[in-house]
């Protein structure tokens, strides 16, 4: 535990720093980022970022979604390299009756949630279409305990509830000792439920749109899973590790032939499914 506390400390001491859109106004609509700071810090490798935090890097604005580090922003709509790219410098409160596209990023009261995937007038809350964007810290000596309904359950249990199964999560911050690997493990976790709530029908709206971009995120886990093993030999798929007991495997089949069963076959799927590594590779310890 103290070793745990030093580490943690550490980390907080070489936090950059920069906005943190959990320090504005809680009271605020809109947030036009912009005009609260012109200039944003540039992107550092070497800095710590967590969830919250904006900087600009090639001209575009970045908010980490949760703890990343040595990872460069590029401008792609998954998160699981850490960012979200904004492609509109202001965050809209969220409004009924208007469709979100997967990546889109709200206010909603004092919280901000990145949408799944496509949804209208969904309002945002954990575990529906919409993720809360919190902070999550590297090696912190605070991970939820292990609790005796960690496996009874398909969801399982979230006691922090950062919208991330705690089994799981324990899993990643105590096998993984690389940014890479922690970082692309914790943002796979959103997708990885979406079909667990597939299969429990919390997506009444599920239609080939929405089923063909959660079969392009789950092939992209599978290639960037294959990509990292270049360099960790020993990392495992993120989908063996949230399909970990025997009724969590079978839903996973389960859902993922409901989903086939509205799409065609669709030969770009194999040319859209390697876009989204490139800042995972190679990036700095």
């Amino acid at each position: 535990m103290t070793k745990l506390i030093i580490i943690a400390w550490l980390l907080f001491c070489s936090h950059a720093y920069a906005t943190n859109i959990f320090q504005l106004n809680p009271e605020s609509k809109n947030v036009d980022l912009t005009s609260i700071q012109p200039n944003h810090p540039q992107w550092n490798a070497s800095s710590i970022y967590v969830a919250g935090d904006v900087v600009t890097h090639n001209n575009s604005l970045f908010i980490a979604a949760f703890w990343v580090k040595g990872i460069e922003p590029i401008e792609n709509q998954p998160h699981w390299d850490g960012w979200i790219w904004l492609q509109n410098t202001v965050i809209e409160k969220w409004q009924a009756n208007k469709v979100y596209q997967g990546g889109s990023l709200v206010k909603h009261g004092v919280d901000y949630y990145l949408a799944r995937y496509w949804n209208e007038s969904n309002e945002p809350a954990p575990h529906s279409s919409w993720q809360k964007i919190k902070d999550l810290f590297y090696q912190t000596p605070d991970l939820p305990p292990e609790h005796p309904d960690d496996y009874k359950t398909l969801d399982g249990v979230d006691q922090n509830d950062n919208g991330i199964r705690d089994d799981y999560e324990r899993y990643v911050y105590e096998k993984f000792d690389s940014p890479q690997l922690i970082t692309f493990s914790l943002g796979a976790a959103s997708t990885l439920q979406l079909v667990i709530d597939i299969e429990q029908g919390r997506i009444p709206n599920l239609d080939a749109d929405i089923g063909r971009q959660i079969i392009l995120d789950i092939m992209n886990i599978n290639y960037c899973t294959r990509q990292l093993q270049n360099e960790f030999s020993d990392f495992r798929n993120p989908k063996s590790l949230y399909f970990n007991t025997i009724d969590r495997a079978y839903t996973n089949r389960k859902s993922q032939n409901k989903i086939a069963d509205i799409l065609r076959f669709e030969p770009s799927y194999h040319w859209m499914a390697d876009q989204h590594c490139e800042a995972l590779i190679g990036a700095k310890k």
